[in-house]
C-alpha cells in the first residue's frame, strides 16, 4: 500500500439521511403540484350546461353505421312490412301497394296489363 491511499468509510447513517430527504423533496414537489391542479380545476370549472347544449347534434351526412347489423335488420324489417301490407303509394293518382301473395294473386285473376291500359291508366 502506498502512503497517500486512504479508504473510503461508509457512512450508512448519511446515506439513510440523504435518501429521507430526497424522499421528503420528491413527496413535496408531487404535493405541491397536486395542490395546483386542484385550485385550477376549481378555478376553471364551467357552469352546468343548459339544455340546449345537452341535447346530441348528429353529425351531417353521411353517417357511419354505430351497428350496422342491426341497421340491416331494421331495414329488412321496414321492407317486409311493407309486402305484408296496404297502404297509399300515391293517394291522389289512386295507387296503392297491397300484400305480395294478394298481388301475386290479382295477377293471375286479371293478368298482366296491355300498354294500352298502361298509357290510358285503366
Amino acid at each position: 500500500m502506498t502512503a497517500d491511499y486512504q479508504p473510503n468509510r461508509f457512512d450508512g447513517k448519511k446515506a439513510g439521511r440523504v435518501i429521507l430527504l430526497l424522499c421528503m423533496a420528491i413527496a413535496l414537489v408531487l404535493g405541491g403540484v397536486a395542490w395546483l391542479l386542484g385550485s385550477y380545476r376549481q378555478h376553471v370549472r364551467q357552469p352546468p350546461m343548459s339544455s340546449l347544449e345537452s341535447q346530441r347534434v348528429l353529425p351531417p351526412e353521411p353517417r357511419l353505421q354505430a351497428n350496422p347489423r342491426l341497421a340491416g335488420e331494421q331495414q329488412i324489417a321496414r321492407q317486409r312490412l311493407q309486402l305484408d301490407s296496404y297502404g297509399w303509394v300515391d293517394r291522389t293518382q289512386g295507387i296503392v301497394h297491397l300484400p305480395l301473395e294478394q298481388a301475386r294473386q290479382l295477377l293471375l285473376e286479371r293478368g298482366w296489363p296491355t300498354p294500352e291500359e298502361v298509357v290510358h291508366g285503366h
